[in-house]
């Protein structure tokens, strides 16, 4: 007998419907806040923004900082360290991509540039990843290449110190293919790759521990419909600028930009893939909330998306809470 089709009930829940309307842009959690920096607020745009926001979780109500020295960046990563300090590293500038460090002080309202070296002086990162690791150190992952020109490379850097003594970079591995728009994340030992490349959908190496925050603990719900959800007999395409969470031994994955050719609009399938105890995706569904270049966050419990675009060329400021 076949098995009954099972309906998965999954809804992006408005949150806070009125926010900063930015794509390509990053953020973090600090002290039950979040801040987002930087983006593009126009579809296309070469000219970043160099606003700083800030969301308390608990009043939900969005303002901007207003201090000076906040550069001007779009698909750049963040980390943040010591509750204390929003880090972002590398990024579009506007004219160029670049591997700098800037750290944005939350208790002394100040940006401050830290000391950093190692990093290749003709080179910069945009469309990468950072994900900070047990012992401290930061893995960046992505595009790498000239400043200037479109070349791509599989490098990896650990990035390793301090904003108050300083950073430094090492070339980490030229192993992983090459990827931009992907995401990242570390559960158990091993480091997951997602998108970037229109093949090789998912990749994952060995050896890493995570320092982050934890899995979003709500997606255990989707861990439970493997039992009853058929398998996807045949694997998504490539997609970039897609988002993604991870729960227990299972990532989440929605959006983005397909490699395949059905829509040059961003996309809003999503799937999971179970890790445990073999790699198996499934297919959730299409909903309506169709996003690309969107930030993705948890508090550790929920997964949230902010902002990113729809449509050819519609820029969201919506802030949307994943409801399983």
């Amino acid at each position: 007998m076949a098995a009954a089709k099972v309906e998965v009930k999954l809804k992006w829940e408005p949150i806070v419907p009125l926010g900063p309307e930015l794509a390509f842009h990053t953020g973090c959690i600090i002290k039950n806040c979040l801040y987002l920096h930087g983006g593009i607020t126009s579809q296309g745009s070469t000219h970043p923004s160099g606003k700083l926001h800030r969301l308390n979780l608990s009043q939900q109500i969005w303002e901007v900082v207003h201090t000076s020295g906040s550069p001007t960046l779009s698909h750049h990563a963040c980390i943040a360290l010591n509750d204390r300090y929003v880090l972002l590293i590398g990024g579009w500038n506007g004219k160029a991509r670049t591997g700098t460090l800037y750290a944005y002080d939350t208790a002394a309202n100040v940006w401050l540039c830290p000391e950093q070296s190692g990093f290749p002086h003709d080179a910069g990162l945009s469309s990468h990843t950072a994900n900070r690791l047990g012992d401290g150190s930061i893995m960046i992952l992505g595009r790498e290449g000239s400043r200037r020109t479109q070349r791509r490379t599989g490098n990896a850097y650990l990035l390793k110190g301090s904003v108050e003594k300083g950073f430094t970079f090492s070339e980490y591995s030229r192993s992983t293919t090459s990827r931009s728009g992907h995401t990242t994340h570390i559960l158990g030992s091993k480091l997951y790759i997602i998108g970037g490349r229109d093949d090789n959908l998912l990749e994952f190496q060995n050896g890493f521990s995570d320092g982050s925050i934890g899995p979003a603990s709500s997606l255990k719900t989707l861990k439970t419909l493997s039992k009853e959800l058929r398998p996807m007999s045949k694997l998504p395409c490539g997609r970039r600028h897609h988002v993604s969470m991870c729960g227990p031994d299972i990532i989440f994955v929605h959006g983005g930009e397909t490699f395949d050719g059905r829509s040059r609009e961003p996309v809003g399938e999503m799937f999971y893939v179970k890790l445990k105890p073999e790699i198996t995706f499934y297919k959730l569904g299409d909903c309506q909330v169709k996003r690309a270049g969107h930030f993705c966050f948890t508090d550790g419990e929920y997964v949230y998306i902010h902002g990113g675009i729809t449509g050819k060329t519609s820029v969201c400021g919506d802030m949307l809470k994943l409801v399983v």
